[in-house]
């Protein structure tokens, strides 16, 4: 059999990459593809992954990011089909949902905010994999049919981090940062070009930036989703010069070395959590019920405002990461696909 996945951004390296060992391990052909966004090819190459590369930077206009999807999938089937025609695709984008629907295949996404937009992904009747932590209910609710929900036990950061000997990982050292005393704060602003972000975002973003310029005892670790997000350093002047991420840095690795991490929602916030550092969400559309979990076991804090980060406690919590709830999480979502695969053939 030949399985295909498809990665769109670096944070689903994270969670998707995984797959391609199980399923080698199972016997599969494995095509991997990949659109060459940020630093998400350089991460797949860390892992040792060639990818097929299809696709660029999004489009920032609504039209604009309309024709990209309807390209990308179109260049998708296209190229997944060379070598022989893929039996499923696992990937976490609009794409591959349409060329897979194309090519008559099984899709397999992955989600853990049900408030993503979802109308393609039902209407090529794509199975869903999600964290139960979500209700069921309110993807149902979305006009998902149940018949293609697959919850999974416990957060996609298990996935992430299967077979990781995460005490084993070193921090990454920061060539000026590291040699200070001052607190490390990781800061990721909002996804503008996602369809669920809102203004709101960007203006906590830069009330927090404006803030933590003006701080001595801490330097900013930077990790812009966009090049043009690197410009919204020069709107202060800085106490502790920022250190700008440029490359792609294994997240484990980056993860460890800071002392708190805020972003406008997103995996690497939830990663962040997952292992025991203070995280904090600036993200101002609804809230998912993971990160509602992820508060209600103080793992995150959802800011409304810079004000809610400056009366925060910033020193490093103690915590482990999360146990996880199965012993071999990928292995046992991997047979799960292939069993819903080999019944949507037969």
């Amino acid at each position: 059999m030949k399985s295909w996945i498809d990665i769109e951004n670096p944070p689903q390296v994270q969670y998707l990459a995984p797959f391609r060992a199980a399923l080698e391990a199972r016997g599969h052909e494995v095509l991997v593809t990949a659109r060459d966004q940020g630093i998400t090819v350089d991460l797949l190459r860390q892992r040792g992954i060639e990818p097929m590369i299809v696709g660029g930077a999004t489009a920032s206009s609504r039209a604009g990011k309309v024709l990209n999807v309807t390209r990308r999938a179109g260049d998708l089937a296209r190229r997944a089909v060379r070598g022989g025609r893929p039996d499923l695709v696992i990937a976490s984008s609009r794409p591959s949902n349409l060329a897979a629907w194309g090519l008559r295949i099984p899709s397999f996404q992955f989600t853990d905010y049900e408030h993503s937009h979802s109308t393609i992904a039902r209407r090529t009747r794509t199975y869903l994999l999600y964290p139960d932590v979500i209700e069921a209910a309110s993807l149902i609710d979305q006009g998902y049919r149940g018949d293609r929900l697959v919850p999974f036990p416990g957060l996609k950061e298990a996935i992430s981090f299967a077979g990781l000997d995460i005490d084993a990982i070193e921090p990454y050292a920061f060539p000026e940062a590291n040699a200070t005393s001052r607190l490390k704060v990781l800061v990721r602003p909002p996804g503008e070009a996602a369809h669920y972000f809102v203004e709101e975002s960007l203006a906590v973003t830069f009330d927090l930036l404006e803030h933590l310029a003006e701080r001595d005892d801490i330097v900013v670790i930077y990790a812009p989703r966009y090049p043009s997000q690197i410009s919204y350093l020069s709107r202060y002047s800085w106490a502790s010069e920022p250190n700008v991420l440029r490359d792609g840095i294994p997240f484990v690795s980056l993860l460890k070395a800071v002392d708190a991490v805020v972003s406008s929602g997103g995996t690497m916030l939830r990663e962040a959590a997952f292992l025991g550092i203070p995280s904090f969400s600036i993200l101002r559309s609804e809230i998912g019920q993971v990160d509602r979990y992820l508060e209600s076991i103080g793992r995150l804090t959802i800011l409304e405002s810079a004000d809610d980060f400056r009366k925060a406690p910033l020193a490093r919590a103690q915590l482990d990461p999360l146990p996880s709830r199965t012993a071999d999480i990928v292995g046992e979502l991997s047979d799960s696909i292939l069993t819903l695969a080999r019944r949507r053939r037969s």
